[in-house]
Formats: C-alpha cells, sequence, structure tokens
C-alpha cells in the first residue's frame, strides 16, 4: 500500500479545451437543488463543461430527508438516453441513483459499447446507512455496470453490502479496493469516511492502491457530496488531455476533485434545516487538476 497522500498533490498536466467538453448524468432529481442530477449540472458547468442530465426519478426531498420517491419507467429512461447519445455524444457519462434493476440493466447495455469514460456512483445506501435500494440491485450493478465501468465510487456502507463483510481499518478498506477491482471497473475510489481523524479516500487500479487523505470538515453538512465529487471527477476527465496516460488522467482528476469538494465543504452555506448542501461554486477544480481552466 502506497503513504497517504494529499488531494493537493494532483500531478501538473496539461489540459486541452480546443473541443467543447460535453459531460452527462444519469440521475435522479433532487427539488432542494443540492443532490442527484441538480448536483451534478452544477458540478459540470462550475468545471467549465456542457451538462446534460437522463433524469431516472423524482424525489420529493429537502436537507431533512427523502419523503417520497417515484421512478420512471424503464422505457421513458432509456429513450431520453438513446434521444441524447444520438445528438450530442458526451466525453464522460456519470450514474448516479437509478431506481430500479430494470433500469440498471437497460443503462449497461446500451453503454457497453460507450467509448468515453463511464463514471459509476452505485447509490445503495446514503452516508449515514439508511438503505436506498435492495440486494436485487446490488447484484444488478455487480453483474451489468460495474464491468463496463471506468470507475466506480461507492461510499463505505455500498462497499460493505456489495462484498458482504464490514470495514474496520485502512488495510481493511484497501482490500476491499482491490476486491472490487476485481468485479471489472479499471478503477475503484472507496469513499471510506473518517478514519484516524482524516476523511480517507482509497483509489485503486489493477497494479497499485493509493490513500488520499484530507482533513475532516466537522459538523452538519455535505448534502450532495457525493454526487458532486463523482461529477466533477466526470468533469475533470473530459477536459484531460488523452495525450495522457489514462492511469495519470484519473489520478489528477480524483485527487483535483477530493480537493475541490473539500473546499465547497468547508465553504458549505447556511441553507435549510437539516444536512447543509456543499457550496458549489467553488467546485472549479481546474488548479488542482492540471486544468487550463
Amino acid at each position: 500500500m502506497k503513504p497517504t497522500t494529499s488531494a493537493g498533490d494532483a500531478p501538473n498536466l496539461s489540459f486541452s479545451i480546443a473541443r467543447k467538453s460535453v459531460a452527462l448524468t444519469i440521475a435522479g432529481s433532487d427539488p432542494s437543488g443540492g443532490a442527484g442530477l441538480q448536483a451534478d449540472l452544477k458540478a459540470f458547468q462550475q468545471n467549465g463543461v456542457y451538462g446534460m442530465s437522463v433524469v431516472t426519478l423524482l424525489t420529493v426531498q429537502n436537507t431533512v430527508g427523502v419523503k417520497r420517491v417515484e421512478v420512471l419507467p424503464v422505457d421513458l429512461v432509456s429513450e431520453q438516453l438513446q434521444c441524447v447519445l444520438e445528438d450530442i455524444p458526451p466525453l464522460a457519462i456519470k450514474t448516479g441513483a437509478l431506481g430500479s434493476p430494470a433500469i440498471v440493466r437497460a443503462i449497461a447495455k446500451r453503454l457497453e459499447t460507450y467509448p468515453g469514460d463511464l463514471i459509476v456512483d452505485p447509490v445503495l445506501i446514503s452516508k449515514h446507512g439508511d438503505l436506498l435500494g435492495d440486494s436485487s440491485m446490488t447484484d444488478a450493478y455487480r453483474e451489468h455496470l460495474f464491468p463496463i465501468a471506468t470507475l466506480i465510487t461507492p461510499n463505505r456502507y455500498e462497499v460493505e453490502a456489495i462484498l458482504g463483510r464490514k470495514l474496520t481499518d485502512l488495510d481493511s478498506f484497501c482490500q476491499a479496493a482491490h476486491d472490487l477491482h476485481q468485479l471489472g471497473p479499471k478503477y475503484v475510489l472507496i469513499k471510506a469516511g473518517v478514519i484516524d481523524g482524516d476523511r480517507q479516500h482509497i483509489l485503486a487500479d489493477d497494479e497499485h492502491v493509493t490513500c488520499i487523505g484530507v482533513a475532516d470538515v466537522p459538523g452538519n453538512h455535505g448534502h450532495g457530496a457525493g454526487c458532486s465529487l463523482s461529477a466533477t471527477i466526470a468533469a475533470l476527465l473530459t477536459l484531460s488531455s488523452p495525450k495522457h496516460p489514462h492511469a495519470l488522467r484519473m489520478s489528477s482528476a480524483v485527487q483535483g476533485a477530493i480537493s475541490a469538494v473539500h473546499t465547497s465543504l468547508e465553504l458549505s452555506p447556511p441553507l435549510g434545516q437539516g444536512c447543509r448542501p456543499v457550496e458549489h461554486r467553488v467546485l472549479h477544480a481546474g488548479k488542482d487538476a492540471g486544468t487550463t481552466n
């Protein structure tokens, strides 16, 4: 295992802005604007990336909690995706809450030959441990989306559900990242939470497992942090130069996004009566990721 590194230590790469960068989110709607496709589109915009969205489900929620979820028909989701892809092909796609195993399977089938980067945030369990998907959803992710993903970004509870075991320390998370990589994605990023005082992220590929730590920001905030992190990674990948090795591009995008989201947590606006949303206006990660934005 490599030593823990700071998210501010991202490689200084050259990024191309000669072409218009486009990213797509396939996710649910959060009417309070802190999470879901609303957070994704804000993250895209802040990084100078043109954002598109395919809606999978509608929620009734705010900073206090989720009161209702309505999953859209699978054919409507599929038609949205097909319509977007045939007109404005994105350089990166990220998935968020998908709502049903049928939607997971439909999206995976359509994206089997997708040539860009696919970032899968398997929204199964919230950061507080609330169940958002049953075992059939976990199986659908494992069997259909993980094998075609460029990167998956589960939180610690989702990793425990996927692997069927508890994670207790940094070594167990590193082993878990390795095991998740065996399910097919090119890269794995585990949002491990606070371990020994720092908020840890475990990035793994077929050769390395790297721990990226940032100082914990105490307080009741972070609504949409996971969505914003994966969306920022997707945005930065669309900006990165294809001349650089993909592993270096991914490492730079991940570290830049972690740094940006960390700053957004420090500046969380005092909105709502529950878990405060991240400050999306500071999600531009160009400096940290080596972009020229």
